[in-house]
């Protein structure tokens, strides 16, 4: 038997009772290449396009895009993914069509879908129920009695079940796959995953879909994203940009933002409701919106003009992959540093800063997460030196004791005090401090009173919000980093000590001519 594309198109398109023998034996043989592979199955799904005024729409075969394909990979190899995308990019069908091949070609197997409510539930079984009705009959099992929260197929004891994501949805069932759409979204995630938990430790397969919510800086999903971007668990991550669908252009994306409804926008700028809905990359999607940023995201934008490579240091015990200085010590100039300290085992940054007091220029810093806190205070003391060992701060809380009593045993000297008695070195930071560090940061940076040179430490003021959930406070989003805030917000708080006379930076005020004898010609 001769097959080629045409024996194969008229085979999948007759009905069975209309078939030769050979086509029956091609229909089989297409059906166990769809059992064994997912992209061969797409290539028999249809999608329902909606028609628009530059789209025609229908039914139309099943896209496979670069991103796609990348996506298909990971569904078919990883066990735990977590997926952020770009809206529009063609997620939900194709999960989809996975949990369709997944139940049609698995006995026994259990997909559970869940969204944030029942209708959007419904609506992902329903595009599931879509592609299955498109079929050729070769594939059209028989299905259980039509229902809306259920897709099941008898003959495999395979069933898709669509859940609203409330707090005990799904709970009694252990699943082949858990499909979480919209996971942003769930009003009980932290309870579903921790329901779930049976199914994954079982083998079962987890997939969390999202498009960021701005106003949600502290959810799961970005949590789990997070630890999967840095590597701190098992997860699988994905992301897509608003670029990865094909058509996509500049002029489409200013145009789709010059044309947002007004009702759309809510408490979002233009820019934030782009970087929301279509983010060009990951740091777009997870910076957070002005409504819960404790610093003006606009002005740290502006800022991000400012910053510089470092410059050039060659001096005994310089590190250049630790020390960075921005700007060389100048005669006049007058100096704070501050210290906020870490554990050093590649988590939280540890960080020195040094800073002008009259101009507020952060000009030299270190900002490391895997130095301990000994051999940040050595590296702490040889950039000190360079500015001619201003007045330093360290903070004092968990791991900074460990900086300090280094520091002291390495013979520096002029160290701040917790009072003015200077019985205890360091800054201790409790609810009173960070409030009085945060209410003068804050202003500081809105007015531009304060100038910083590292990207790096400068991303971090995006990451720091006022948190809904703990009354206000201000503090990092969940996974991100306020160790370069804390150090700038201790040295800009401080910096008045040093016209205290700790180093003899005395006001003008003291020198006086009133008396001076004229000089007699």
């Amino acid at each position: 038997m001769d097959i080629n594309d045409q024996n194969i198109k008229i085979a999948t398109t007759k009905k069975e009772v209309d078939c030769t023998d050979d086509e029956r034996k091609i229909r089989l043989l297409e059906y166990q290449k769809c059992a064994v592979a997912f992209t061969h199955f797409l290539s028999y799904c249809r999608v329902v396009d909606p028609p628009t005024q530059g789209n025609p729409g229908g039914i139309v075969p099943f896209q496979i895009w670069p991103h796609t394909l990348k996506a298909i990979k990971a569904l078919l190899t990883a066990k735990m993914i977590v997926w952020m995308k770009s809206r529009q990019i063609g997620a939900s069908w194709l999960v989809a069509a996975y949990a369709l091949w997944y139940a049609l070609f698995h006995q026994g197997a259990n997909i559970l879908l869940f969204s944030k409510g029942e209708t959007e539930a419904q609506e992902l079984l329903a595009k599931c129920k879509k592609i299955f009705k498109q079929l050729p009959d070769f594939m059209q099992l028989k299905i259980n009695p039509d229902s809306l929260t259920e897709l099941g197929f008898p003959s495999m004891m395979s069933s898709i079940k669509a859940f609203a994501a409330t707090e005990t949805a799904g709970i009694s069932f252990t699943a082949s796959v858990i499909i979480c759409d919209e996971w942003e979204e769930h009003p009980y995630a932290d309870d579903n995953f921790l329901a779930s938990k049976p199914t994954r430790d079982a083998g079962g397969q987890f997939i969390g879909i999202f498009t960021v919510n701005k106003k949600k800086p502290d959810t799961l999903a970005k949590a789990v994203f997070r630890d999967a971007l840095s590597g701190k668990s098992s997860f699988t991550y994905l992301f897509d940009p608003w670029q990865v669908r094909p058509g996509r252009t500049q002029a489409w994306y200013d145009e789709t933002k010059n044309s947002i409804p007004e009702r759309d926008l809510a408490d979002l700028s233009p820019e934030l409701y782009m970087e929301q809905n279509y983010p060009a990359s990951i740091e777009e999607a997870l910076r957070s919106s002005q409504t819960v940023s404790a610093f003006n995201l606009k002005v740290i934008d502006e800022m991000m003009a400012d910053v510089r490579n470092p410059i050039s240091i060659v001096q005994d015990g310089i590190d250049s992959n630790i020390v960075r200085v921005y700007k060389n010590f100048n005669i006049g100039d007058y100096f704070v540093a501050a210290t906020d300290t870490s554990h050093g085992v590649g988590k939280d940054f540890s960080v020195t800063v040094i800073m002008n007091v009259r101009t507020g220029e952060v000009v030299a810093d270190i900002l490391n997460n895997i130095i301990p806190p000994e051999e940040l205070a050595l590296h702490s003391i040889r950039l000190l030196d360079i500015f001619k060992n201003p007045l330093w701060w360290i903070e004092s809380n968990d791991y900074g004791g460990v900086t300090i009593a280094t520091a002291q045993s390495l013979g520096y000297k002029n160290f701040g005090y917790m009072n003015d008695k200077r019985e205890r070195v360091g800054f201790n930071t409790n609810e009173d401090t960070r409030r009085q560090l945060w209410s003068s940061l804050i202003p500081a940076i809105a007015n531009r009173q304060i100038s910083i040179f590292s990207a790096a430490g400068l991303k971090q003021f995006n990451d720091i919000i006022r948190n809904s959930k703990k009354e206000g406070r201000i503090e990092a989003m969940p996974g991100r980093h306020d160790d370069y805030p804390m150090a700038v917000g201790i040295a800009w708080l401080k910096k008045g000590d040093v016209h205290a006379g700790t180093l003899s930076l005395k006001p003008i005020s003291t020198l006086s001519f009133a008396n001076t004898p004229t000089r007699r010609r």
